[in-house]
């Protein structure tokens, strides 16, 4: 019996740790094709804290069902939802090696801006995608604050 007891009050008291909400992200993708340019993915990734700020976890992005394996990442635009999040909340978009394929330059996004960022540079050229992608946001302590990330992938 005491054994019985011992279970339930763990339980008991696991209970709440186990239900904490966390905040959540999903993504949509979209084929752009125009007559005389290169043919566009678009992944519209809408996210939203919980009700305590706390952002999602890393969002794995699988490049192979998406599609954009292979495909370079071309620009970046965060749209603030409402609730806001915090000023100069920040957003990676990590490869495999954790590395940031958007170069830095999605961080200190705007709280009531639209910002829209081309990736590549004249040095580096635009990023390939070779394996999955994580995204995450950081930095943000509004409660509930939503907001969408469009990333335009183009092939070579």
């Amino acid at each position: 019996m005491k054994k019985v007891m011992g279970i339930i009050l763990c339980l008991v008291l696991l209970t709440p740790v186990l239900s904490w909400a966390v905040g959540t992200a999903t993504v949509s993708r979209t084929t752009i094709g125009a007559t005389n340019s290169r043919p566009r993915i678009v992944l519209t990734i809408v996210w939203a804290a919980d009700a305590g700020a706390v952002a999602p976890d890393a969002l794995t992005i699988n490049a192979e069902t998406y599609g954009i394996s292979g495909w370079y990442l071309y620009s970046a635009k965060t749209v603030p939802g409402t609730p806001s999040p915090t000023d100069n909340y920040d957003i990676v978009i990590n490869d495999t090696s954790g590395f940031d394929i958007a170069g830095g330059k999605l961080a200190n996004r705007d709280t009531t801006a639209v910002e829209i960022v081309n990736i590549g540079t004249a040095t580096h050229g635009y990023p390939i995608v070779n394996g999955n992608l994580s995204f995450v946001v950081s930095g943000n302590a509004v409660n509930s604050a939503t907001g969408t990330l469009i990333l335009t992938f183009v092939s070579d």
